[in-house]
Protein backbone atom coordinates (compact mmCIF):
# COMPACT_ATOMS: atom_id res chain seq x y z
CA UNK A 1 0.00 0.00 0.00
CA UNK A 2 1.32 3.45 -0.87
CA UNK A 3 1.71 6.42 1.39
CA UNK A 4 0.85 9.67 -0.40
CA UNK A 5 3.15 12.51 0.60
CA UNK A 6 1.72 16.02 0.14
CA UNK A 7 4.38 18.21 -1.48
CA UNK A 8 4.10 21.91 -2.28
CA UNK A 9 6.28 24.98 -2.74
CA UNK A 10 6.77 25.35 1.02
CA UNK A 11 7.92 21.84 1.90
CA UNK A 12 9.49 20.68 -1.38
CA UNK A 13 12.94 21.05 0.18
CA UNK A 14 12.07 18.11 2.43
CA UNK A 15 11.59 15.91 -0.64
CA UNK A 16 14.55 16.77 -2.88
CA UNK A 17 15.40 13.17 -3.77
CA UNK A 18 11.80 12.01 -4.05
CA UNK A 19 10.80 14.99 -6.21
CA UNK A 20 13.75 14.41 -8.54
CA UNK A 21 12.72 10.76 -8.84
CA UNK A 22 9.15 11.89 -9.56
CA UNK A 23 10.31 14.15 -12.42
CA UNK A 24 12.44 11.37 -13.91
CA UNK A 25 9.56 8.91 -13.75
CA UNK A 26 7.34 11.53 -15.39
CA UNK A 27 9.88 11.81 -18.19
CA UNK A 28 9.93 8.06 -18.68
CA UNK A 29 6.14 7.87 -18.81
CA UNK A 30 5.07 11.02 -20.67
CA UNK A 31 8.07 11.22 -23.03
CA UNK A 32 9.19 7.65 -23.70
CA UNK A 33 5.94 5.73 -23.14
CA UNK A 34 3.20 8.20 -24.10
CA UNK A 35 5.22 10.34 -26.53
CA UNK A 36 3.34 13.44 -25.41
CA UNK A 37 6.42 15.63 -25.15
CA UNK A 38 9.92 15.81 -26.64
CA UNK A 39 12.81 14.43 -24.61
CA UNK A 40 14.46 16.71 -22.07
CA UNK A 41 18.28 16.82 -21.99
CA UNK A 42 18.33 16.30 -18.23
CA UNK A 43 15.85 13.42 -18.25
CA UNK A 44 13.25 15.28 -16.16
CA UNK A 45 9.76 16.24 -17.33
CA UNK A 46 8.47 19.70 -16.37
CA UNK A 47 5.87 21.94 -17.98
CA UNK A 48 4.48 25.46 -17.57
CA UNK A 49 2.03 24.30 -14.90
CA UNK A 50 4.70 23.21 -12.43
CA UNK A 51 4.41 26.46 -10.49
CA UNK A 52 4.05 27.38 -6.83
CA UNK A 53 0.28 26.95 -7.28
CA UNK A 54 0.72 23.18 -7.73
CA UNK A 55 0.36 20.60 -4.98
CA UNK A 56 1.76 17.13 -5.60
CA UNK A 57 0.85 13.79 -4.10
CA UNK A 58 3.83 11.46 -4.37
CA UNK A 59 2.80 7.85 -3.91
CA UNK A 60 5.70 6.10 -2.22
CA UNK A 61 6.07 2.38 -1.60
CA UNK A 62 9.22 0.49 -0.62
CA UNK A 63 11.18 3.77 -0.58
CA UNK A 64 10.44 4.68 -4.21
CA UNK A 65 7.95 6.88 -6.03
CA UNK A 66 5.51 4.54 -7.78
CA UNK A 67 2.66 6.92 -8.65
CA UNK A 68 1.75 10.60 -8.49
CA UNK A 69 -0.82 13.34 -8.93
CA UNK A 70 -0.51 17.08 -9.52
CA UNK A 71 -3.36 19.30 -8.31
CA UNK A 72 -3.82 22.92 -9.39
CA UNK A 73 -6.73 25.26 -8.51
CA UNK A 74 -8.76 25.88 -11.65
CA UNK A 75 -8.80 29.58 -10.72
CA UNK A 76 -5.12 29.51 -11.77
CA UNK A 77 -3.88 28.86 -15.33
CA UNK A 78 -4.13 25.12 -15.84
CA UNK A 79 -3.96 22.59 -18.64
CA UNK A 80 -7.66 22.65 -19.47
CA UNK A 81 -7.91 26.44 -19.49
CA UNK A 82 -4.74 26.96 -21.53
CA UNK A 83 -4.67 23.94 -23.87
CA UNK A 84 -7.97 22.05 -23.88
CA UNK A 85 -10.62 24.75 -23.45
CA UNK A 86 -12.17 23.65 -26.77
CA UNK A 87 -13.15 20.38 -25.06
CA UNK A 88 -15.42 22.13 -22.54
CA UNK A 89 -18.20 23.03 -24.97
CA UNK A 90 -20.90 21.59 -22.71
CA UNK A 91 -20.21 23.32 -19.40
CA UNK A 92 -17.40 25.79 -20.09
CA UNK A 93 -13.92 25.88 -18.57
CA UNK A 94 -14.08 25.58 -14.76
CA UNK A 95 -12.41 28.49 -12.99
CA UNK A 96 -13.07 27.92 -9.30
CA UNK A 97 -10.58 27.85 -6.42
CA UNK A 98 -12.36 24.83 -4.93
CA UNK A 99 -12.08 22.80 -8.15
CA UNK A 100 -8.69 21.17 -8.68
CA UNK A 101 -7.22 20.06 -11.97
CA UNK A 102 -5.68 16.61 -11.54
CA UNK A 103 -2.85 15.79 -13.96
CA UNK A 104 0.56 14.12 -14.27
CA UNK A 105 -0.55 10.75 -12.94
CA UNK A 106 1.48 7.67 -13.77
CA UNK A 107 2.01 4.22 -12.29
CA UNK A 108 5.40 2.55 -12.68
CA UNK A 109 5.24 -0.54 -14.92
CA UNK A 110 5.74 -3.18 -12.22
CA UNK A 111 2.85 -1.73 -10.17
CA UNK A 112 0.27 -1.72 -12.98
CA UNK A 113 -2.39 -4.35 -12.40
CA UNK A 114 -5.83 -5.08 -13.76
CA UNK A 115 -7.28 -5.45 -10.27
CA UNK A 116 -9.36 -2.71 -8.69
CA UNK A 117 -7.28 -2.62 -5.48
CA UNK A 118 -4.02 -1.76 -7.20
CA UNK A 119 -1.74 1.27 -7.08
CA UNK A 120 -3.95 3.46 -9.28
CA UNK A 121 -6.94 3.01 -6.98
CA UNK A 122 -4.72 3.69 -3.96
CA UNK A 123 -3.68 6.99 -5.54
CA UNK A 124 -7.31 7.80 -6.30
CA UNK A 125 -8.13 7.20 -2.65
CA UNK A 126 -5.34 9.57 -1.58
CA UNK A 127 -6.50 12.26 -4.00
CA UNK A 128 -10.09 12.02 -2.77
CA UNK A 129 -8.94 12.11 0.87
CA UNK A 130 -6.79 15.20 0.24
CA UNK A 131 -9.56 16.92 -1.70
CA UNK A 132 -12.06 16.27 1.06
CA UNK A 133 -9.64 17.45 3.76
CA UNK A 134 -9.00 20.68 1.84
CA UNK A 135 -12.67 21.49 1.22
CA UNK A 136 -12.61 20.95 -2.53
CA UNK A 137 -15.82 20.40 -4.47
CA UNK A 138 -14.40 18.61 -7.52
CA UNK A 139 -11.20 17.19 -9.00
CA UNK A 140 -10.49 16.18 -12.58
CA UNK A 141 -9.40 17.51 -15.94
CA UNK A 142 -8.21 16.11 -19.25
CA UNK A 143 -7.92 12.32 -19.14
CA UNK A 144 -8.03 9.24 -21.31
CA UNK A 145 -11.59 8.00 -21.69
CA UNK A 146 -10.66 4.62 -20.17
CA UNK A 147 -10.50 6.35 -16.79
CA UNK A 148 -14.26 6.94 -16.88
CA UNK A 149 -15.19 3.25 -16.29
CA UNK A 150 -12.62 3.20 -13.47
CA UNK A 151 -14.36 6.17 -11.83
CA UNK A 152 -17.63 4.29 -12.21
CA UNK A 153 -16.18 1.18 -10.59
CA UNK A 154 -15.22 3.32 -7.59
CA UNK A 155 -18.82 4.58 -7.51
CA UNK A 156 -17.59 8.11 -8.22
CA UNK A 157 -19.74 10.65 -10.03
CA UNK A 158 -17.72 12.10 -12.94
CA UNK A 159 -19.28 14.89 -15.01
CA UNK A 160 -17.95 15.46 -18.56
CA UNK A 161 -17.40 19.09 -19.54
CA UNK A 162 -17.75 18.24 -23.23
CA UNK A 163 -17.41 15.53 -25.86
CA UNK A 164 -14.58 13.03 -26.07
CA UNK A 165 -12.04 13.64 -28.84
CA UNK A 166 -9.28 11.65 -30.46
CA UNK A 167 -5.72 12.95 -30.22
CA UNK A 168 -2.80 11.00 -31.71
CA UNK A 169 -4.73 7.75 -31.76
CA UNK A 170 -6.08 7.99 -28.18
CA UNK A 171 -9.42 9.25 -26.90
CA UNK A 172 -9.59 11.98 -24.27
CA UNK A 173 -12.29 13.76 -22.33
CA UNK A 174 -12.44 16.61 -19.81
CA UNK A 175 -14.36 15.47 -16.75
CA UNK A 176 -14.54 16.41 -13.07
CA UNK A 177 -15.34 14.15 -10.14
CA UNK A 178 -17.57 15.20 -7.26
CA UNK A 179 -15.76 15.27 -3.91
CA UNK A 180 -17.76 14.00 -0.95
CA UNK A 181 -17.62 11.64 2.02
CA UNK A 182 -19.43 8.88 0.13
CA UNK A 183 -16.78 8.88 -2.61
CA UNK A 184 -13.99 8.45 -0.07
CA UNK A 185 -15.91 5.77 1.83
CA UNK A 186 -16.53 3.85 -1.38
CA UNK A 187 -12.88 3.69 -2.46
CA UNK A 188 -11.72 2.86 1.06
CA UNK A 189 -14.21 -0.02 1.14
CA UNK A 190 -12.79 -1.33 -2.15
CA UNK A 191 -9.25 -1.11 -0.77
CA UNK A 192 -10.37 -2.59 2.57
CA UNK A 193 -8.76 0.19 4.57
CA UNK A 194 -9.99 2.65 7.15
CA UNK A 195 -6.80 4.59 7.68
CA UNK A 196 -5.40 7.72 6.04
CA UNK A 197 -2.93 7.33 3.16
CA UNK A 198 -1.70 10.93 3.41
CA UNK A 199 1.59 12.05 4.91
CA UNK A 200 2.03 15.77 5.61
CA UNK A 201 5.40 17.20 6.61
CA UNK A 202 6.50 20.77 7.15
CA UNK A 203 4.65 23.97 6.27
CA UNK A 204 1.67 23.74 3.93
CA UNK A 205 -0.74 26.35 2.62
CA UNK A 206 -4.44 25.68 2.40
CA UNK A 207 -5.48 24.71 -1.12
CA UNK A 208 -8.73 26.69 -1.29
CA UNK A 209 -8.14 30.34 -2.18
CA UNK A 210 -10.01 31.91 0.72
CA UNK A 211 -7.50 30.26 3.05
CA UNK A 212 -4.40 30.98 0.98
CA UNK A 213 -2.87 33.44 3.46
CA UNK A 214 -2.94 30.89 6.26
CA UNK A 215 -0.42 28.14 6.75
CA UNK A 216 -0.47 24.86 8.57
CA UNK A 217 2.58 23.45 10.32
CA UNK A 218 2.48 19.71 10.93
CA UNK A 219 4.31 19.04 14.18
CA UNK A 220 4.38 15.40 15.28
CA UNK A 221 1.36 14.80 13.04
CA UNK A 222 -0.76 17.49 14.72
CA UNK A 223 -1.90 20.32 12.42
CA UNK A 224 -1.58 23.82 13.87
CA UNK A 225 -3.10 26.79 12.00
CA UNK A 226 -0.75 29.78 11.84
Amino acid sequence: MITAHVVNAHNKHLYENEFDEFLRRRHDFFVHQKHWRPPSPDGRELDQFDTDAATYLLGIEDDRVVTSARLIPTSEPHMVSEVFSHMCEKSGVPRRPDWAEWTRTFVVPDKRTAGLRGTLTQLCCAVMEYALDEGLAAVGGIQETYFMPHHGALKWRAEPMGMAREENGEWYIVAYIEVNEAALASVRKILRIGNSLLVRRGIQTQFVENMKDKTVVFDMGIPVLA
